[in-house]
């Protein structure tokens, strides 16, 4: 007979899988307030492709370095609420642009799990991991070009696509629109959800050598927007799973609840409306 004690019922069990050295919700962080209103109108949070720096793989295409990739993706922070100000907010030492904005929605942590979100991989750039990887990208660079796939190596340019777009350096550098800032990264707890673009026209990544392009910021936009239209690509929100909406300010606030009245019944607006977090208040409380 087994012995009770051995036994864990489904109430205990789920208090196991919660997150209690991390957060227990992915927050998405947005430099405009219309990217929030967007969001909320819509449902949903729409990737966009976001530059990373790949010099620390030491890549190499026909002579020619490959410093930055283009890749699509929705990124979310896990970091708990009375620290999200040295990863909202700019840095008030350097007067650097280095903040993700003050707006931003916070989504239940198990249900980022199921709809496959997952957390990226930290690289040490003197670590055997980080140099047998670059080999690899080298060895299959070939196969990164979208226009040239062999189909008999479909299997592994997914693998190495994906491998690239879940991975980053402990530092480096970042975009900010048309500036870099340098960045620790690790301190981010970064996840990510790459969208599935198999069928679809909108690349599955691009690079500096084929495609110099991507260092501006109008193609990189246009780009973004023409995914947006793909709707297989987007992260449908439930209003259950939001546990957070982030603004500025009352006047931000003001904006959201106006919307909410708009386009959700009456208690969906007064659910939703309980979630707001207005960042100028709370901010000197953390």
């Amino acid at each position: 007979m087994m012995d009770n004690k051995q036994v864990i019922d489904a109430g205990d069990q789920d208090k196991c899988y919660d997150y209690h050295q991390s957060a227990n919700t992915l927050f998405h962080f947005m430099s405009e307030l219309d990217y929030l209103l967007h969001s909320l109108t819509k449902q949903s949070l729409f990737p966009r492709y976001v530059l990373e720096n790949v010099e620390y793989l030491k890549l190499d295409y026909k002579g020619q370095q490959v410093k930055w990739l283009l890749i699509p993706m929705l990124c979310f922070c896990d970091i708990n609420l009375h620290k999200l100000s040295m990863h909202v907010g700019d840095n008030q030492k350097t007067g650097t642009k280095e903040g993700y904005g003050q707006y931003g929605i916070g989504l239940d942590k198990k249900w980022c799990e199921q709809m496959g979100l997952q957390p990226i991989s930290y690289l040490n750039g003197n670590a055997s991991q980080t140099e047998m990887l670059g080999l690899v990208l080298n060895q299959g660079l070939e196969l990164m070009d979208p226009y040239k796939i062999d189909k008999s190596n479909e299997n592994l340019y997914d693998f190495i696509i994906t491998q690239v777009a879940l991975s980053k350096p402990l530092r480096g550098q970042m975009k900010k629109e048309t500036t870099e800032v340098q960045k620790n990264f690790h301190d981010e707890r970064e996840w990510r959800f790459i969208p599935n673009l198999e069928g679809l026209t909108s690349p599955e990544f691009l690079n500096d050598v084929t495609t110099p392009e991507i260092m501006n910021l109008p193609f990189r936009r246009d780009l973004s927007n023409a995914m947006q239209a793909e709707k297989d690509t987007h992260l449908k929100l439930k209003i259950n799973i939001i546990k957070y909406i982030f603004v500025s300010n009352l006047d931000d606030r003001d904006k959201v609840l106006e919307l909410l009245s708009m386009n959700f019944s009456r208690e969906e607006a007064l659910e939703m409306a309980t979630k707001i977090v207005i960042y100028d208040q709370i901010v000197k409380d953390w």
